[in-house]
């Protein structure tokens, strides 16, 4: 006998990627973001949001009461979350929670407790005066990182200006040279374990206006024995700490001095399905193991030798979704579960300069190799769209 598949609700600025996650956990995904693009649409309904985020209260109202899972950009949104959570049953962190690790001087203490590195950091432009001359160094060193913020939207280098006048909502912080990089972990029970990191590629890599933008990511990457265990005990503290449950990330730079993390998102991340993707694992499952029945995995699931890799293509300028792209669809999605673009937008949908197009995959077995394909599938999307 046939069983029906568990509806899982799912919201947030873009859900394909844990909708994906979902099906191949044997889920029905019911998807609300602001896109709704049709390769979402065709794994089950698909709400498509005009207001972000406040068309989240009367579209999780209309939608099946069964439990819901959340993506980018709702961390930054504690309140909401826990406005949403008394309407269906939520599986992952609570408000409480979402405070807490979003917290810069939270995840500053922290870190330094786990014996990573964390940036210079200040909260009001007197102290970056005061740093700057200390210093000596110039004002371009130092970002702008709004205190809300997902996918790097509104990090940006300083001006003298931002130093002498710290824009409303926003801290400084030491831009850190080294590998931009993500670990992942799952929660439960006060504990995390690493299944996994990869390399970001950020608006810098592809020459975008906006330098800091995620732009994809790469991986599974090797961590040292050392910085391994001093990611495991990040990790555990943050799930201790702050009692997180299910995936969560954490954005840092290595370099030679060391880790240095900058940002924690406590919910399922971009960077996951590179992850999932190469492993051939449902991470979804993970965190539906951890938010139900407090379990977390047995062994890590990223030992193994494939690569893969995602970039997100950016529209260059005000352009129409041209047919086309259909033809590159028939050819670079005949394997089928795995495909290699996503994100799809409609034939004939109108799309603004430094809008998403679509999502890029590839795979290999070296991340060189995964990023020199990705590169080439970027450049074609824009070729396409450049004539529509």
């Amino acid at each position: 006998m046939q069983t029906v598949a568990q509806t899982l609700i799912l919201l947030g600025a873009s859900v394909r990627a844990a909708a994906f996650s979902a099906t191949r956990a044997r889920f029905r995904p019911y998807s609300i973001d602001l896109f709704a693009d049709r390769d979402l649409a065709a794994l089950g309904p698909a709400t498509r949001i005009a207001r972000y985020p406040a068309d989240f209260l009367p579209a999780i109202e209309a939608a099946p009461s069964t439990p819901w899972i959340y993506t980018g950009g709702l961390e930054n949104h504690p309140r909401l979350v826990d406005r949403l959570a008394r309407l269906r049953p939520l599986l992952g962190n609570c408000g409480d929670a979402l405070r807490k690790v979003r917290d810069p001087i939270q995840l500053m203490n922290t870190a330094r407790e786990a014996g990573c590195q964390y940036p210079p950091t200040v909260f009001d432009s007197t102290t970056a005066r005061q740093m700057e001359d200390k210093n000596r160094a110039p004002a371009a060193q130092w970002l702008v990182k709004p205190l809300r913020s997902s996918a790097g939207v509104g990090i940006r280098f300083a001006s003298a200006d931002d130093v002498t006048r710290l824009p409303h909502g926003c801290y400084l912080q030491r831009q850190i040279e080294g590998s931009s990089q993500s670990a992942v972990f799952v929660a439960a029970g006060g504990q995390a374990n690493l299944i996994g990191a990869t390399r970001q590629l950020v608006g810098l890599d592809f020459g975008l206006s906006r330098p800091f933008l995620y732009a994809g990511s790469v991986g599974p990457i090797a961590l040292s024995k050392e910085d391994r265990a001093r990611m495991h005990s990040l990790g555990n503290l943050f799930a201790e700490r702050f009692r997180l449950v299910g995936l969560f990330n954490i954005d840092f730079v290595r370099n030679e001095a060391g880790l240095w993390p900058l940002e924690v998102n406590p919910r399922y991340s971009a960077s996951i399905e590179v992850l999932e993707r190469a492993c051939k694992w449902s991470f979804i499952k993970l965190h539906i193991d951890a938010c139900m029945f407090d379990r977390l995995p047995d062994a890590p699931a990223t030992e193994i030798d494939l690569c893969a890799g995602k970039a997100v293509v950016y529209a260059s300028k005000n352009c129409v979704v041209p047919g086309t792209l259909d033809e590159l669809l028939n050819e670079w999605n005949a394997n089928g579960q795995w495909p290699g673009v996503a994100d799809l937008p409609r034939v004939g949908d109108r799309l603004r300069r430094g809008q998403p197009v679509v999502t890029v995959f590839a795979e290999g077995d070296s991340a060189a190799r995964v990023e020199a394909q990705l590169r080439r599938r970027v450049e074609t999307i824009q070729r396409l769209i450049a004539h529509s």
